[in-house]
């Protein structure tokens, strides 16, 4: 079979580049992006921390004041119909709720901006906000009215029924979010169409792989519009799965580091990471739901006259179980985290075995792929070991840099 003269032009440039480029033998940053990766990271851990609590406190606060009663009892002038003043109701808490995080978010993105990693302006970047506001205020009125429905009908047992519709809710937004959602805040474009010279080589990596992926599910998404971060991902399950490159790692990145970039976003693809993530987090959930059943009942036996909660069924009780809700999501942080680490690191070692033999010696060109989006993305090369457990999704760029350079299996685990 004869091979194309663009796969072969693109393996020459790979090989060209690669023994052109020196590959680092571990992840390090000079003087001045090394204080700015520092001080980009601990603001960054302090606004997380930080915008965490203060939320429990307004929470607790809400709860304390009434606030969520007082809404009720004007829904009750309104109509005197349960669903009828959940759906009054839900939607100026939800509204109450989300705009608390506004100064956090816009604390975050100034951040962002001051260090380079976005390049969004204030008016693209409120319409964002604004966008991702209404979504949430509609589905989350639709979500909440179903929620206290089920606390109506099964005043004991409403837990694991909330659990059990979740997952077709979850699998329904993994399924719309690259359809419906994501192209309401970005431009995505076949990269067929918008990189065509990138499709042969791909296309090699699958056929190494044994894996058919169409052409139509292969997207660029123009990033640089709004930031310079560098990434790639997979997203969708299953007509809407697809994978997905911002213009600028393809643009920051050479042949065939990108390609170790690609195999890695391939293997989450080819290893189901997102059906286990949907199982993982749903498996997850049904304590969560357990739990937030059984401390709100304790809460209420014990301050119902208190707090002006007639019982979990009365919308006045949102904020209470959002405040419970957000503790017991702060507190599975890091076991969700520690999951995700491990299915990246999975995609990482696959990607170390699809590319062998297509891109020249792989785990050098992963480790200056590493070294690019470490450097573009002031990731800290010494991140405190407490914060990785916490916070990281992802091993630190220095753990995967240096996998990359040392893997070398006697026997492939993925890719033979």
């Amino acid at each position: 079979m004869r091979i194309p003269r663009l796969v072969l032009l693109f393996c020459f440039v790979s090989f060209v580049l690669a023994c052109a480029q020196s590959t680092p033998h571990a992840y390090t940053l000079p003087p001045d992006k090394l204080a700015q990766a520092k001080a980009f990271a601990f603001i960054r851990q302090v606004l997380y921390f930080a915008s965490t609590a203060a939320t429990l406190i307004v929470l607790a606060l809400m709860a304390r004041f009434r606030i969520a009663p007082a809404i009720r009892n004007r829904a009750e002038r309104v109509s005197q119909r349960p669903a009828f003043v959940v759906l009054l109701a839900a939607p100026p808490l939800l509204l109450i709720i989300t705009i608390l995080d506004l100064p956090w978010d816009a604390w975050a993105q100034s951040v962002s901006r001051r260090y380079g990693i976005s390049i969004q302006s204030w008016p693209s970047w409120l319409w964002d906000w604004a966008k991702a506001e209404l979504i949430t205020l509609l589905i989350g009125t639709l979500v909440t009215a179903g929620f206290y429905w089920l606390i109506r009908r099964s005043p004991r047992h409403w837990w694991i029924w909330a659990w059990l519709a979740s997952l077709p809710l979850t699998v329904a937004t993994v399924f719309l979010a690259p359809l419906v959602i994501d192209p309401l805040f970005n431009r995505f474009q076949p990269l067929v169409t918008t990189r065509p010279a990138l499709v042969a080589p791909i296309e090699r990596i699958l056929t190494r792989a044994g894996v058919t992926i169409p052409r139509d599910r292969l997207f660029e998404m123009a990033a640089s519009d709004k930031t310079t971060a560098l990434n790639a991902y997979v997203t969708g399950v299953g007509s809407s799965k697809r994978v997905v490159l911002y213009d600028t790692i393809i643009s920051a990145e050479p042949p065939a580091e990108l390609m170790t970039t690609f195999g890695h976003e391939l293997g989450h693809y080819v290893l189901g990471h997102i059906t286990q993530g949907i199982v993982f987090g749903g498996a997850l959930s049904l304590l969560g739901f357990l739990l937030c059943y059984r401390i709100i009942a304790s809460v209420l036996r014990r301050y119902t006259d208190a707090l002006n909660v007639r019982g979990m069924s009365d919308i006045a009780s949102l904020p209470l179980f959002a405040l419970v809700a957000l503790a017991l999501s702060f507190l599975a942080e890091p076991v969700a985290n520690a999951f995700s680490r491990w299915q990246e690191h999975q995609a990482d070692l696959y990607s170390l075995e699809v590319t062998a033999g297509v891109v020249p010696n792989q785990g050098a060109a992963a480790a200056r792929a590493f070294q690019i989006e470490g450097e573009r993305d002031l990731e800290d090369p010494t991140p405190n070991r407490f914060i990785v457990f916490w916070l990281y999704t992802h091993p630190p760029v220095a753990d995967r840099l240096r996998f990359a350079l040392e893997y070398r299996p006697a026997v492939p685990r993925y890719v033979h």
